[in-house]
């Protein structure tokens, strides 16, 4: 992967793992942070460096990805699922734009997990060690990422393909030729069967907005008869 953009679950998160991809690779995996604590003036210059193609992955929170415009996108990865589904959605929508072939991976445990969450903590984080759950005074969660992922399938109605460790990524329907973040070089514009799927639903959308009319006028005449 040459380009990423990397969600993270909270911004203790984003910096842990910059500073852990700048420890075991250095110039192997340039990288910025984007997220609520890191100065605007920062902010501003970690985005135009990736989209400059200056680092390879922008590591972020979702508040920090929303409003990003960034095109041609290879590749998302979610090291942990987000905790509302429609996130999920905003996430990975970041790939595939224009017709451009996308892959979203999401790192998701088999188990549940006891994860960091601050709400109570005086250093937001900083150098806290208090594994305590929160309703014993501590800063940490259970977090569920298996019935996170059940509960984005269901609201998608599908289900997302699974990958063993080994990283090989099902070849589909696109045979082994897929370059992530180039437009599609076959196959034609996904809009015309989009738009044959819909046809039905809008013809009876027309019909109803007939009727609405026909009734309206209906009514406002037969009120008019009335009072003559």
């Amino acid at each position: 992967m040459d380009r990423a953009l990397i969600f993270c679950r909270t911004k203790v998160d984003c910096d842990n793992m910059e500073n852990y991809l700048k420890k075991a690779g250095g110039a192997k995996f340039p990288c910025v942070c984007l997220h609520g604590d890191r100065k605007p003036q920062e902010r501003k210059a970690n985005l135009q460096a990736f989209k400059d193609g200056k680092v390879k992955f922008l590591i972020c929170t979702d508040v920090a990805a929303r409003g990003l415009d960034i095109t041609g996108l290879p590749f998302v990865i979610n090291v942990t699922l987000p905790d509302e589904k429609q996130n999920y959605i905003h996430r990975i929508g970041r790939v595939g734009r224009a017709e451009r072939m996308g892959l979203a991976i999401s790192l998701v445990s088999k188990v549940k997990e006891k994860v960091w969450y601050h709400s109570n903590c005086n250093n937001r984080g900083r150098g806290c060690y208090n594994t305590n759950l929160t309703d014993r005074g501590g800063c940490c969660i259970w977090y569920n990422e298996p019935q996170l992922l059940s509960d984005i399938e269901e609201h998608l109605d599908i289900t997302i393909d699974k990958i063993d460790p080994d990283m090989k990524v099902p070849i589909n329907e696109f045979d082994g030729k897929v370059s992530y973040g180039q437009r599609r070089k076959a196959g034609g514009s996904a809009y015309q069967g989009h738009v044959q799927f819909l046809a039905p639903t809008v013809s009876e959308l027309a019909q109803l907005e007939k009727k609405a009319q026909t009734s309206y006028i209906d009514l406002k005449y037969k009120k008019r008869l009335q009072r003559i």
